[in-house]
């Protein structure tokens, strides 16, 4: 008899059976366990992102422009205190008379017909001709009441030096672009730099000296204030930010305070280090905002501000557009998003168990797999071991031979097939019996 595949043969049918019976359900119900978690995973994600959004827009960034501002706040107060200290020291009475008074001396010595070269050559040492040495003791008085100056000085209405209360490199002002500016708006203020005769980082505040009673213009006092408050200030304001760094750039992008770097002196007010020049588009951005803000930099979160315009200062003197400088105060985003943390550690934990149910998921399916397979073997040929000695059976009655027997003990419908087979053997083989006794007969 032609040998059937194994595929369709009754004992390849158990085992196909008995495989698809028991990997399929493992399968759906491992396919609905990812897929559910899949779907808790995706959700939490964005559960996340959007909390880590909100967070940034409600807290971090509106805390870190906050304190941006706050930082520009307190410095455009000082810078407006001081320019009014000037002010104020412009228009006292001893200021005016003694700017009227030198504007005399000067001319009476000849000074106003030389040419610069000559009079700086004829004042190489002396600096002033000391008309008004009351007007030198008050300002001496000023810078020592207000700590933040270095020096401060003023002119006459021919731009020479009239009183000082430290000596200056020129005796003659009039063709240095302060004391133009202020002569002409009533007001100039310089960049931040380094001031060699008052050996400290200073801004240059100039102020017109005009008479109340007649509205001429005077002369010009310049005051050197030093800037050292610029980073006390900064570093007061990144101590409110944990991990957070303060930086205050100049409208050209120069560093004016850096605490991140402790103000490095090889930094600060250096044309090389330009922030302007800064490849960070969170740096960029910044520059072209106005008012106050927050951005996303590489790693960190930015909060800026700028500092006022025109407006603040017109209470005080007009036609000065303000310093435009920027505050920049940082986070790193770690510390930033610091207390959603624990959710990100849950985002990782469902990623890490979607991983693993994959992993189980192959692993149950291999071994349901083996352990079918096996079963299934071990099935079938209970099954097709009795039904193959039956089929050996059949064809031995078939062909005459009825000597051999068959025993199954399986207590079940095969048992039943096998007793039928024998019993059906037992008949046949009495029939023939009889057969071959009757042709003996004859």
């Amino acid at each position: 008899m032609e040998k059937r595949p194994y595929s369709k043969s009754l004992r390849g049918k158990i085992t196909n059976r008995t495989l698809f019976i028991g990997i399929v359900p493992v399968l759906l119900v491992g396919v609905f366990a990812w897929f559910s978690l899949n779907q808790l995973t995706s959700s939490a994600n964005q559960q996340l992102d959007k909390s880590r959004s909100e967070l940034l827009d409600s807290v971090v960034g509106s805390n870190l422009s906050t304190t941006s501002a706050r930082i520009v706040s307190q410095l455009d107060a000082f810078m407006l205190e001081r320019i009014s200290d000037v002010v104020v020291w412009a228009s006292a009475p001893i200021i005016i008379q003694a700017a009227k008074a030198a504007a005399e001396a000067h001319q009476k010595v000849g000074l106003v017909d030389q040419s610069i070269d000559e009079i700086e050559a004829r004042f190489k040492k002396r600096k002033s001709l000391n008309v008004s040495p009351a007007a030198n003791r008050f300002l001496i008085q000023q810078i020592r009441r207000s700590t933040h100056f270095g020096e401060v000085f003023f002119t006459d209405k021919h731009g020479f030096n009239t009183a000082l209360t430290n000596p200056t490199s020129d005796f003659v002002q009039r063709d240095e672009n302060w004391w133009k500016t202020a002569w002409e708006n009533g007001i100039s203020v310089g960049e931040v730099e380094f001031d060699d005769s008052a050996g400290i980082w200073s801004i240059d505040i100039s102020v017109r000296i005009d008479d109340p009673a007649s509205g001429r213009s005077l002369g010009v006092m310049k005051a050197v204030l030093g800037v050292s408050l610029i980073q006390e200030v900064a570093d007061n304001g990144a101590r409110d930010i944990p991990g957070g760094t303060v930086t205050v750039l100049s409208s050209g992008g120069l560093l004016l305070a850096e605490t991140g770097t402790k103000h490095d002196k090889k930094r600060i007010m250096v044309d090389t280090v330009n922030m302007r020049d800064s490849a960070d588009p969170a740096i960029q951005e910044v520059f072209s905002a106005r008012n106050k803000g927050y951005v996303l930099g590489t790693g960190n979160v930015l909060g800026y501000a700028k500092s006022a315009g025109p407006e603040l200062y017109r209470t005080v003197v007009t036609r000065f557009p303000g310093f435009n400088w920027s505050v920049i105060v940082q986070q790193p985003t770690s510390i930033a998003l610091a207390p959603i943390e624990g959710l990100s550690a849950v985002q990782n934990s469902l990623q890490s168990s979607k991983q693993q149910i994959l992993i189980i998921l192959a692993v149950v399916v291999v071994l349901v797999f083996i352990l079918a397979f096996f079963v299934a073997g071990v099935l079938s040929k209970a099954i097709t071991r009795p039904l193959l000695d039956l089929r050996e059976l059949a064809d031995a009655v078939s062909k005459g031979d009825t000597s051999r027997t068959i025993t199954v003990n399986s207590d079940d419908e095969i048992q039943d097939v096998a007793q039928a087979f024998e019993r059906m053997r037992t008949s046949v083989s009495i029939i023939m019996k009889r057969i071959k006794e009757m042709k003996a007969g004859r």
